[in-house]
């Protein structure tokens, strides 16, 4: 059964949040924008309705004709009342008397008659706006309604003293509204489908640094476990070679032991430097930076390696040309000197030099370790700081490292914001340069 790689798992759940996220963030903005038109257009309704009423019981101006036109009465209906004038052309005015029959059927005409005539009067809904949906002949027609009392001493005689229902007409606004929501309903869909290319593209985006992180951890571990597993075979060959051997001495088997010693202490510069390493990676490693008195600091710490150069037979020089201080860590540049020489050390010959020089400027210092040994290939000199990466790939306990010395180095270098890099010495050698942020 073929198993699902972990990384499409982990993008498959990315893609699925973030298409989450999207879908709640459209459908929220979608219903904003969808309650905020509808209740703008029904607040600017309300508002006119409101006006209308205002307008109603302070208007001095009734129709100056409707007293010339004698009362026309049928049924006991007066089809003589005009509308106000001050009423939008989507509004109309039911007035009635205190029975709750209607007083101005012939201002209404008769289609709007039959419209408005099954409408009750309601005086429980006084200065109460509500929808009112009424049918004729089939046709559905809906209303924003607000029901007013007006008072005897009103000015307008016509409906002072009655009720009176201000009805505006919504069907286009609701039109609108519909229109609005389908349309929104289609951009949203349109949004979504981008959504899901977009969800995607971010997942996939999102995916890359997780899976360099992923392979360089497994990269590290299949390494650091191969660098192990050397050492610990060979002190096991030469103890099992031992225990055959129970009458030897010492002095006869002095091979096995330095042998099995020199394992011993790569094994323990190579712990110390995964430990190191490791907790690099987890930021357990506080750099305390102190300020150190540049010249007299490396003076100190350069002292072993003149003794180190003569006991090999190579020459060893030095050139502290600084008076500054500078903010560091002393024992991360401690270590990072430490490695650059032990480099310098491993790859030179007996009668090779190795060097050092440090100087400043008015922002940065500058270390220099040189020596005249082999150079690095111009095609390793871009991986060095790699960990694991070893330009001569035939490691043995004189020459061969670990590959990680370098990339500890290179990781000082940048918790102090400064520059490393390697290049070729004329006519021969090797040059490291360090530069460091006096600050």
């Amino acid at each position: 059964m073929k198993t699902a790689n972990p990384h499409q798992k982990q993008q498959l759940k990315l893609f699925i949040k973030e298409l989450i996220a999207f879908a709640i963030i459209f459908l929220s903005l979608g219903l904003i924008i969808y309650l905020f038109f509808s209740q703008s257009i029904y607040r600017n309704i309300d508002h006119s309705l409101q006006v209308q009423k205002e307008q109603m019981l302070k208007s001095p101006q009734p129709d100056p004709n409707w007293k010339k036109n004698p009362p026309i009465f049928k049924n006991g209906r007066d089809f003589s009342q005009a509308p106000s004038l001050n009423s939008p052309f989507r509004t109309n005015e039911i007035i009635f008397n205190n029975n709750g029959k209607i007083q101005n059927a012939a201002a209404l005409g008769n289609r709007t008659y039959q419209l408005f005539s099954k409408v009750q009067l309601n005086p429980r809904t006084v200065n109460k706006i509500q929808d009112m949906t009424l049918t004729y002949n089939g046709i559905v027609s809906h209303f924003r309604s607000l029901l007013v009392k007006v008072p005897k001493s009103a000015p307008d005689e016509r409906t002072a003293g009655k009720y009176v229902l201000i009805l505006e007409n919504v069907d286009s606004d609701l039109l609108a509204i519909n229109s609005f929501k389908n349309a929104l309903i289609i951009t949203l869909f349109v949004f979504w489908l981008l959504a899901i290319a977009v969800a995607f593209l971010l997942s996939k985006s999102s995916m890359k640094p997780i899976i360099k992180s992923w392979e360089r951890q497994r990269e590290f571990s299949s390494n650091a476990a191969h660098e192990l597993r050397t050492p610990l075979t060979v002190i096991q060959n030469q103890m099992e070679a031992m225990l055959t051997k129970p009458k030897a001495t010492i002095l006869s088997e002095i091979d096995a032991v330095s042998t099995t010693l020199n394992e011993t202490r790569h094994l323990k510069i190579l712990t110390d430097r995964l430990l190191t390493l490791a907790r690099s990676d987890s930021d357990i490693i506080q750099i305390k930076k102190q300020s150190i008195d540049l010249k007299p600091w490396f003076q100190s710490i350069i002292k072993p390696y003149a003794e180190i150069a003569a006991s090999q037979n190579k020459a060893f020089t030095s050139w502290i040309e600084t008076d500054q201080q500078a903010d560091i860590d002393p024992d991360l540049i401690r270590q990072l000197v430490t490695i650059i020489f032990d480099n310098a050390f491993k790859y030179t010959q007996p009668g090779d030099s190795v060097g050092i020089t440090v100087l400043n400027d008015e922002r940065n210092f500058t270390i220099r370790i040189s020596n005249t040994g082999e150079r690095i290939p111009d095609d390793d000199k871009q991986h060095i700081f790699e960990r694991f990466y070893r330009t001569d790939t035939s490691r043995t306990p004189t020459t061969g490292g670990h590959g990680l010395g370098l990339a500890i180095a290179k990781w000082i270098v940048d918790e102090h914001h400064g520059k490393i890099l390697v290049r070729d010495q004329q006519p021969k050698g090797t040059i490291f340069e360090i530069q460091i942020p006096l600050d």
